[in-house]
């Protein structure tokens, strides 16, 4: 039976469609309106709620996350705090009453929304991230975004106490003794062996991790998704792991994980995963679940294309691992057989003599789909030459693809203005992308073309980003 803990109920659910999102549940089921529906893609964040769960020390965490695109059995055994939970004591909660003095309340439509990220961030005992980084999800912008800034600022400098910390004692407790999920269409396997007798017993079920894509097909397309093997907790894909070589990445970790990761070993990668999505999309999304969904315009492949990542592959019987860029062989088609998974990605660690980097171009800085991403990677040998150079791109082709015929014009240079230029031609020869309503194809050349000059200017330690604009 599905078990859920709302604000401070314990609720069970016997019967729930696989594919029931948590908007819905709560909306429909439940009568909380707090929380809206504006995109119904994760987009907006009006419907935005907190997700408390246990880590690996079993002590309590807080997510936001989009309840529109979260399907309601991902959330057996967790809590999940709502807007109507602040107000349960018959007055305004410390941090809603911050906000009207601060005169950031909204129409009543997105605020919930903000509140909540709000509340997640008053529940972070250390800050990974800016106050602000935890509203980029909240798109609404109706009473201007400087006061809802300002409270945000406001819970580091001057933290509130919350009134209702105690009852997450209760919540706690709870969850160390729920029982596994049991339902006949969402499957919960904890072990690889586990995964593998579903994925032979439901060879029609879908996999899902955060679903952050693949809901999208329920909330947009309105298709069904009558069967789900969620791998989230699939014991073989969930943490990441050190050797000489390089590192081994499970595919269900989240991009937010991934994130705080990237900023110890690889740094030049920082900013493209702040950009992806928002945090509450990157608590849900998995690096497993970017690759599998095969978006032309992701923006994790282009960087994996760059740093020479092999993707693992896995039946339940036998793993093997294939570079990433024979990962992908057209729109949305990969080389994934029916019985098999991705288990993992591979990175070999940076050499000294490697320079790396990514640009994304959009049209928003944050929460937005690239035009053009482009990542690229080159080492040089004793003598300042390029010995090796692996350029991934998005958004210029029906895959995310390497640039080989442009690595080949710039291996054995070295990096001038000169091989610049002829690697600029080699776009304009060999790049022929489609136009859209994010670009022309003239202009995805052009960007192409520019963004291999920003990181050439960039070794020069010529600084390219506009800091100081109106």
């Amino acid at each position: 039976m599905l078990e859920i803990m709302i604000n401070s109920e314990i609720v069970q659910i016997e019967r729930a469609s696989a594919d029931t999102m948590l908007l819905t549940y709560l909306r429909e089921q439940q009568q909380m309106t707090g929380s809206k529906e504006g995109c119904g893609s994760g987009d907006c964040g009006a419907c935005t709620v907190v997700l408390v769960s246990l880590d690996n020390q079993e002590e309590l965490t807080f997510h936001q996350i989009n309840s529109c695109i979260t399907p309601l059995h991902s959330l057996h055994g967790k809590q999940v705090i709502t807007v109507e939970f602040l107000n349960q004591q018959g007055s305004l909660h410390p941090i809603q009453q911050r906000l009207i003095d601060a005169h950031g309340s909204q129409c009543g439509f997105c605020t919930p929304g903000f509140m909540m990220s709000l509340y997640t961030l008053s529940k972070q005992t250390q800050l990974t991230s800016e106050p602000v980084d935890y509203l980029a999800g909240n798109l609404c912008r109706c009473t201007g975004y400087g006061p809802i800034i300002d409270v945000a600022n406001s819970l580091m400098e001057k933290p509130i106490n919350d009134p209702l910390s105690a009852s997450f004692e209760d919540s706690l407790l709870w969850m160390k003794t729920v029982k596994p999920l049991v339902s006949n269409r969402y499957y919960l396997p904890q072990t690889r062996a586990d995964l593998r007798s579903l994925r032979n017993a439901h060879p029609n079920a879908q996999l899902i991790a955060g679903g952050t894509d693949l809901s999208l097909t329920v909330t947009q397309q309105w298709q069904p998704l009558e069967s789900l093997i969620d791998v989230s907790q699939v014991d073989d894909l969930t943490s990441i792991s050190e050797s000489s070589q390089g590192w081994r990445i499970g595919a269900s970790v989240s991009l937010h994980d991934i994130h705080q990761w990237l900023k110890i070993h690889f740094p030049s990668a920082q900013e493209l995963f702040h950009r992806i999505g928002s945090m509450s999309i990157r608590h849900r999304a998995t690096i497993g679940g970017s690759l599998g969904h095969a978006s032309p315009i992701g923006d994790i492949a282009p960087l994996l294309l760059s740093l020479d990542a092999s993707i693992e592959l896995d039946d339940g019987d036998i793993k093997q691992t294939i570079a990433a860029q024979d990962f992908f062989f057209g729109y949305r088609q990969t080389v994934l057989k029916p019985t098999q998974w991705i288990s993992a990605v591979h990175l070999p660690k940076l050499q000294r003599n490697e320079k790396h980097a990514i640009y994304k171009v959009s049209k928003r800085f944050e929460d937005d789909i690239s035009t053009v991403c482009i990542a690229i990677k080159v080492r040089f040998d004793k003598y300042g030459t390029i010995s090796q150079c692996a350029i991934g791109a998005g958004g210029i082709a029906d895959r995310p693809v390497r640039l080989s015929a442009v690595e080949q014009v710039l291996i054995n240079q070295p990096f001038t203005a000169h091989s610049l230029s002829l690697a600029q031609q080699a776009v304009e020869k060999t790049v022929h992308p489609l136009t859209d309503v994010r670009g022309s194809a003239k202009y995805r050349v052009l960007l192409v073309q520019n963004l291999l000059q920003r990181f050439y200017l960039n070794l020069q330690q010529i600084p390219t980003r506009l800091v100081h604009h109106a």
